[in-house]
């Protein structure tokens, strides 16, 4: 299957889960890749098994100057999508927020997306995806401040398809349920339907190529969360467990 051949993809948050499973899949598609994140270890290590074919490029998505100076270098070429897969999470409840751990997440999850999209914004990409999360639909409880930044990634995502309708950059929303990540590992509650991360490469590659704005996934959970959103505040309150 080779849909992604001749496309080159900037993928941001390459060095583990989601991000690690969308590289290989779009390397067996054809894509030629610039593999980006903080870890420069990890990404020469993703690139040495996928046979050295692809561009490693570290940044820290919390420097803007850092992020410009990529996107300025990386945008030299032809560039056919950037996948904005960046983020960090600690679970926590707000009644013992960590406030070093609460600045670290806005500013990686969604400060690191507004860095990039005024760092690439000038170059009028074709495509810009932004990843956030199907906990950002609602407020669940121990999902903070990490909630936050998927809801807050959601609006951005929104807003930026509307202010770019008609510019030839094409917008799409990110909004996975639970993968089997070293992210969701942290969790000691019951995650439904968790899928495994070439399941949810799959379903964004497949997306990417797509007409939709939002790409979610598995379909069978994320519906029900969507259904949750429809919900009068007072029932959604007196179901959701504490």
């Amino acid at each position: 299957m080779n849909d992604y051949a001749g496309r080159i993809i900037w993928i941001i948050g390459a060095s583990s889960g989601i991000g690690h499973a969308l590289a290989i899949e779009m390397d067996r598609r054809g894509a030629k890749l610039i593999l980006s994140a903080r870890q420069s270890e990890k990404l020469q290590g993703l690139n040495t098994e996928l046979g050295g074919r692809h561009r490693v490029y570290p940044v820290d998505v919390t420097d803007a100057g850092e992020v410009e100076k990529a996107a300025t270098d990386i945008f030299s070429s032809k560039i056919n999508s950037v996948v904005f897969l960046a983020g960090i999470y600690h679970p926590t409840k707000l009644s013992a927020l960590n406030l070093q751990d609460c600045r670290d997440i806005l500013a990686t999850n969604l400060g690191g997306a507004f860095n990039l999209i005024a760092a690439v914004l000038p170059h009028y990409p074709a495509q810009i995806a932004l990843c956030a999360s199907v906990v950002g639909y609602r407020g669940l409880p121990n999902a903070q401040p990490y909630g936050a930044t998927k809801a807050g990634l959601i609006n951005l995502a929104e807003s930026l398809r509307a202010e770019m309708r008609g510019t030839g950059v094409d917008v799409k929303l990110i909004n996975p349920g639970f993968v089997r990540t070293p992210m969701t590992a942290k969790n000691d509650f019951p995650m439904p339907m968790m899928i495994e991360p070439a399941e949810a490469a799959s379903a964004i590659a497949d997306g990417l190529l797509g007409r939709a704005f939002e790409i979610h996934f598995p379909k069978r959970f994320t519906w029900l969360l969507k259904l949750a959103q429809l919900i009068p505040d007072r029932l959604y309150f007196a179901l959701v467990p504490k």
